[in-house]
This record gives structure tokens, C-alpha cells and sequence, in this order.
């Protein structure tokens, strides 16, 4: 990999997730720890990054726009994804879209005709629906994270278990073939293996960074996904090794303007 790709690497990354830990670089880039403290020292030099104990943080100036840095990447191949997942949404469904800058495009691209019912955790979903008055919108109560538009903690779980959604649309942090779907949000974890198990249709929306690499918190195995939302520059073998599980993958094309 040269210089210039994994500085990119390392800044989306920052980006995305406002703090990565140095183990989590080193296996990302795939370098050694000598090439990885050059190439962060480079970084904290220009601005991009701040070193801090035990990795990096993204040098935004407040939490929330790390938020916006995060909706601003690969933005063109989030509304692909976003607009190609509707193919998958019908009358009458009722959905679990969880908080994310990709399914958030997802809601945003949701024709607000039709008649279903969303339930969320995210403000940034809620947002997007605000101007579509035949979807019923439930937001899941629980601790406000401004960090990234979503509500958190175990009363969001224990809402949740109280309705029947049958079709969850949800992002990734990650998906391996090995691992699955992986989150950041150890919280959300706890619940979602039970509550995915009763859902009928499972799709995964997640850009080509997120595939190939794991994160926190381990939610779904790979089997489970039936499927997956990705653009079209994701590597062609991630999408070999998923369709080995019966996966269905459907790569957006991504329009450059």
C-alpha cells in the first residue's frame, strides 16, 4: 500500500469513527508499527489527526461535526445505496432502520406515499421523515448521543422488544465473512442477536470501507443476512465469499457528477 493510500485509509477511518485505537490501524493498513507512527506523526503535523493514549482522533471541532465529516464520506455512494435499498421496501411493511449516515439515506430516498411504519433508535432517521406524513415513525427512547443523531442505552433495548418489526434495514461498522456484522455500539449489541433472529428479511446498508474489516461488537453472522447493500467499489472477492452464504449482494452503481 502506498503512503498516500493509507493516509487516506487511516483519515476516512478517523473520520467515521472520531477515535480509532492503534491496534485497530495496524491491522487495517496492514503495516508495521514503525510505518504506522510515521505515517500518524505526518498526519498530527498537517492537522488532520490528534494523537491521544492508546490511537487517534479525528481533528473535528465539535462532536457533531464529526457527524457531518462522516455523512460528507463517500456521500455519492450512500445515496446510491440508499436509493437502491427501496427496491426492498413495500406497503405495510413495518421497519427497523436503525441510526447511521447510510441508512439515513435509505430514509431520506423513501417514497412518502407509502403507507408503513419505521421504527428507529436515530434522530438523524427521524429527520429525514419529517416531511413524509403517511409513514408512521416510532423513535425509541432512551440516553441522547449527539455524537452520532442517535439514542442509546438499554431502555431503547427494552422498547424495541416490545414490537414486531418484520424487515430491519441496519448499517455495519464492519462485515467479514468471519465475523459477520459488527457495530461500535456494545450497548445495542446486547439485544440486537435476539432481536434479529425473529426478523424476516435482514438487510445490511454499508459502503465499501465497512466491508472487510471488523469493529466492536459482534451482532449478526453472516448466514443471517439475507441481503447485503454495498457500491460498486467494494473488491469483487468480499462479494465471492459472501454469496458462498447465500447472501444476496447488490452493488450501487454510484453516479460521479
Amino acid at each position: 500500500m502506498y503512503p498516500y493510500e493509507r493516509y487516506s485509509l487511516i483519515l476516512n477511518t478517523a473520520k467515521e469513527k472520531g477515535f480509532i485505537q492503534t491496534k485497530e490501524l495496524l491491522k487495517l493498513t496492514r503495516s508495521s508499527l514503525t510505518t504506522l507512527r510515521n505515517d500518524i506523526d505526518y498526519l498530527n503535523k498537517n492537522g488532520k489527526i490528534k494523537k491521544i493514549r492508546g490511537g487517534i482522533e479525528f481533528a473535528a471541532e465539535s462532536t457533531l461535526s464529526v457527524y457531518q465529516n462522516r455523512e460528507s464520506l463517500n456521500h455519492r455512494e450512500k445515496e446510491a445505496i440508499g436509493l437502491s435499498a427501496q427496491t426492498f421496501i413495500e406497503d405495510g411493511d413495518i421497519i427497523l432502520l436503525t441510526n447511521g449516515t447510510t441508512t439515513s439515506m435509505v430514509a431520506k430516498h423513501i417514497n412518502g406515499g407509502k403507507h408503513i411504519t419505521i421504527i428507529t433508535n436515530g434522530l438523524d432517521i427521524v429527520l429525514k421523515l419529517k416531511d413524509k406524513p403517511n409513514i408512521t415513525t416510532i423513535l425509541l427512547g432512551g440516553i441522547v448521543d449527539y455524537k452520532n443523531f442517535a439514542l442509546t442505552g438499554h431502555t431503547v433495548n427494552k422498547m424495541l422488544a416490545r414490537f414486531n418489526p418484520t424487515k430491519a434495514i441496519i448499517g455495519a461498522g464492519g462485515i467479514t465473512e468471519e465475523k459477520g456484522v459488527t457495530i461500535y455500539d456494545m450497548v445495542a449489541a446486547e439485544e440486537f442477536p435476539r432481536m434479529l433472529s425473529s426478523m424476516k428479511k435482514i438487510i445490511v446498508v454499508a459502503d465499501h470501507l465497512k466491508i472487510g474489516r471488523d469493529v466492536l461488537a459482534h451482532i449478526a453472522p453472516i448466514d443471517s443476512i439475507d441481503t447485503l447493500i454495498t457500491d460498486d467499489k467494494v473488491d469483487p472477492e468480499y462479494i465471492k465469499a459472501f454469496n458462498k452464504h447465500k447472501v444476496n449482494c447488490i452493488l450501487a452503481k454510484t453516479v460521479n457528477n
